[in-house]
């Protein structure tokens, strides 16, 4: 049975895990340069939320959420008509590992990040979804959606394929 771990403190072998489900998760061109110092900052930073799905003590998946206006400044260039929102949080990352999709696993990190969210006042989040693998469209059935729209190549990830911008609230 896959269980939810909120990351309170840093720890090395956190990032190696989740370096390890980025390479399982997502295409070769999705790797960051510099992917292990990313995440050493990303979770060394109390504002940000990281919640592992794991099976046993392996981790499996995990979820990065970030306040939203620090992902409006982080994607300027790839995304300018975000727009500052001081009352949400962006989900910057989601994977889980292939092998362990379908086990409820996304609705176990969901139900925890707005476990987190709730307790840090926030109910609102924002993100860019996948089309492609129809991860928009789960979202879209698994949130209360109040505002959406078509990034038709987001050059973030390096593949140029089409996203939805997805603002959200949890039902």
């Amino acid at each position: 049975m896959l269980k939810t771990e909120v990351v309170h403190n840093f720890d090395e072998s956190i990032v190696d895990g989740i370096s390890a489900i980025n390479s399982g998760a997502f295409p070769t061109a999705w790797n960051y340069g510099n992917e292990k110092e990313y995440y050493r900052g990303m979770l060394k930073n109390r504002n940000n939320v990281c919640i592992l799905l794991k099976d046993n003590a392996k981790t499996v998946g995990f979820i990065l959420a970030i306040p939203h206006i620090n992902a409006v400044i982080e994607l300027k260039d790839d995304d300018p008509l975000m727009h500052g929102d001081a009352s949400r949080y962006y989900i910057e990352t989601i994977a889980i590992l292939p092998e362990y999709r379908g086990q409820n696993g996304f609705s176990s990190i969901m139900e925890a990040l707005q476990l987190e969210l709730d307790k840090r006042g926030f109910h609102n989040i924002s993100l860019h979804a996948r089309v492609i693998n129809n991860f928009s469209q789960i979202i879209q059935k698994k949130m209360k959606i109040t505002d959406i729209r078509k990034v038709d190549k987001w050059k973030y990830t390096n593949s140029e394929e089409p996203v939805d911008y997805i603002e959200a609230t949890f039902i």
